[in-house]
């Protein structure tokens, strides 16, 4: 009865969540997670998922909900006890003991999972039939690996996990507490299908600098942000967005940096005689209360907040989100915004200031238009986030207005030859990132990355400066990317500017971008060394290929797609590092110290097989004898190796896994791009074919 009374008050897509994860629980899959945005409802959905869900035992009969902040607990609790009036739920967190006899327990993972807690013993895990976690882009720590390990040890829990984001920095859409995602909806859809606000964009570009803020974890070092950016003319450029774009809307969220930013905000604020509040993580319990309670009722215009109130907040009225505070991070950009889109009566819309610092170089923070599709540096004009028209009216007319370099004259080209510009500039940013001078100072000249045949030459006699720096400088080129040096501590080499591969023994681990969809995507293949396991493996399977005595196995796709390729390779690393023992992690580090021993007899062997001038690579490698053979590898007098293990494994590598198919596509492209630019603008049937160059397959 209680079911059917509270059916109606769901939404379809509430109802059609809950139906897709019953379904996909009884055909075995009980680890789930469920993406939906903010302010769809997740608490409802779980709230009557609960009681939907089969006992796997007649004394499995309880449900524990998982949360790692008070606003959540609450809300959760609330929910649950109004969607089911008969169940007991009790609160567990902190000095509040939950009753073990409890239908329901909403605890709080600090309280649950910390080191040495003795509250999980409290509970036996023969008594519950399912654990939910909110906002479970969290669940992959550690804290919540103890919890989920104590109650799942009878292997019949039900584990169910919801969020907004359910990616991770570190890449990984699924953790280690998920099997798969059986729901998903997208904001944008949520707000066309009106169970969210419209929203509207302005962006304001203020003169201060963030390229230098250092990075911590993904996002910037707090304190390094809030040195660049809480200044009085930051500040005042706040506040006057506020009064231009915001001052007829009832309720307006200020996001900061840190709590002295967040104070400064307010003071400038009611410098001009705007009401303006701050809430702190050291706010007490009652003045937040007081102050929340203010600004739900629309007597407080501006909260201010750092860190407070980006998950599990539930202020309908938001009808403004100022974005001033810059991150690196999408998730917790898109948690900033998703504040304000919630429905209430009498809100037509939600407005984001977006606030954005670093337009005269290199874009480094998230913004409205990045998480689009769109142009970085595009400004918007109160563009209503749903209306693709309007959006791509503003891209063209930005473009006219500051227009690029055209890298080919022919439209076929174009995309190709951006994606090949773009991939140089940022491999060229990456080396004077990584080596403390340019290679050319250290007496190399860089080559093109993406020809695995050429390596660098000298253009002067090493220095003794130089010789510290040669190996650093010979994986940095020979890996085909120096970028990817700086995403990951691990081997990777590049096959294409969309194609990445870390090599684990026998198995290859890859990133593939999706340029329909705009993700990067994993996929694993498995090699096999003997010609009776090829031929054994390729009868059985009917499929895969072979390389000189190696199969290659289908490649398989991994539940992966992230929007970086930052976030794709460490998602991989994190998988990489969760499979294999610590020692065997540390063979995969690119500095690792086999890779600085001279190169194997079997590896020049098989360079000059694959078309390296192994002889001409060595005279360029370093300046050395003539007479000195291959084969030692090291002059004494130089002391410099010319091929070191590691950096003859990169080339290796991305030669026999499509890196020279590679470089013979970008040949073609270049030489026709050129060939086009020197004749009139004129029909080219062969130029039609340049459409997919980027993806790389095996040669």
């Amino acid at each position: 009865m209680i079911l059917r009374r509270w059916a109606h008050t769901l939404r379809p897509y509430q109802s059609e969540c809950i139906a897709k994860s019953l379904q996909r629980l009884q055909q075995g899959i009980r680890r789930q997670a469920v993406s939906l945005p903010v302010g769809s409802g997740k608490t409802v959905i779980f709230s009557n998922l609960i009681r939907q869900i089969p006992q796997p035992t007649p004394m499995a009969t309880k449900t524990l909900v998982l949360a790692h902040r008070e606003e959540l607990l609450v809300q959760a609790a609330s929910q649950i006890q109004r969607a089911s009036p008969d169940l007991i739920v009790d609160i567990d967190q902190g000095s509040r003991v939950a009753n073990p006899a409890a239908d329901v327990i909403v605890a709080s993972v600090p309280t649950l999972g910390r080191t040495q807690s003795d509250r999980l013993l409290r509970y036996d895990p023969m008594r519950f039939k399912c654990l939910v976690i909110d906002e479970a882009h969290h669940a992959a720590a550690e804290s919540y690996g103890k919890v989920i390990e104590h109650f799942d040890q009878a292997g019949h829990l039900v584990i169910w996990g919801c969020s907004a984001t359910l990616h991770r920095y570190d890449g990984l859409r699924l953790t280690r507490a998920f099997d798969e995602i059986v729901y998903q909806k997208h904001f944008i859809q949520m707000i066309k299908e009106k169970w969210l606000c419209d929203m509207r964009i302005v962006t304001v570009k203020t003169r201060s600098s963030i390229g230098g803020v250092r990075k911590v974890s993904g996002d910037f070092a707090t304190a390094s942000l809030s040195s660049a950016v809480n200044n009085d003319e930051r500040n005042l450029a706040v506040v006057k967005a506020f009064d231009a774009y915001a001052s007829e809307r009832s309720s307006t969220l200020v996001f900061a940096v840190d709590v002295k930013h967040a104070v400064c905000l307010r003071d400038e604020f009611r410098k001009f005689g705007i009401h303006a509040e701050v809430v702190l993580g050291r706010t007490s319990v009652a003045e937040r209360e007081r102050i929340l309670n203010d600004f739900r009722n629309r007597k407080l215009p501006v909260l201010v907040n750092c860190g407070i109130l980006t998950e599990g907040t539930d202020i309908p009225n938001i009808d403004c989100v100022m974005m001033a505070r810059p991150t690196r991070s999408p998730v917790l950009f898109q948690q900033m915004i998703g504040r304000g889109m919630r429905l209430s009566p009498g809100k037509k819309d939600c407005l984001v200031i977006d606030f954005v610092d670093s337009f005269g170089g290199e874009l480094v923070q998230i913004t409205v238009p990045t998480l689009m599709g769109l142009d970085p540096a595009l400004a918007l004009s109160e563009t209503d986030i749903t209306d693709r028209e309007a959006l791509q009216r503003q891209q063209m007319q930005f473009l006219e207005q500051n227009p690029r370099p055209e890298p080919a004259v022919d439209p076929d080209l174009q995309a190709e030859m951006q994606m090949l510009r773009r991939f140089e500039e940022q491999e060229k940013k990456a080396l004077n990132t990584i080596m403390p001078e340019s290679l050319e100072s250290i007496g190399f000249r860089a080559s093109e990355h993406l020809n695995p045949l050429q390596l660098f030459s000298l253009q002067q006699p090493l220095s003794s400066q130089a010789k510290s720096k040669s190996t650093v400088a010979l994986e940095l080129v020979t890996s085909g990317s120096s970028n990817i040096r700086k995403l990951s501590r691990l081997a990777w080499v590049c096959i294409s500017p969309v194609r990445f591969l870390l090599s684990n023994r026998n198995t290859l681990y890859f990133v593939t971008l999706d340029p329909e969809a705009g993700l990067w995507k994993g996929s694993t293949r498995c090699q096999m060394k003997t010609r009776a396991a090829a031929t054994a493996a390729a009868a059985a399977a009917g499929k895969g290929g072979s390389r000189g005595g190696l199969f290659l196995t289908k490649e398989t796709p991994i539940d992966l797609e992230s929007p970086t390729l930052q976030h794709a390779v460490r998602a991989i690393d994190s998988l990489v590092r969760n499979k294999i023992p610590p020692f065997e992690y540390n063979v995969l580090l690119w500095n690792a110290p086999w890779r600085n021993k001279p190169a194997t007899e079997s590896q020049i062997r098989m360079l000059s097989k694959l078309g390296v001038n192994v002889s001409l690579a060595a005279q360029n490698l370093v300046q050395k004898p003539r007479d000195m053979s291959i084969g030692s590898m090291e002059s004494e007098d130089k002391g410099v190796s010319t091929l070191t293990r590691g950096s003859a494994t990169n080339i290796i590598l991305r030669i026999t896994h499509g890196a020279s198919k590679t470089w013979r596509q970008v040949c073609s492209v270049r030489d026709r791009a050129e060939k086009k630019r020197e004749r009139d603008r004129g029909g080219d049937p062969d130029l039609a074919k340049a459409s997919a160059l980027w993806v790389a397959k095996d040669d």
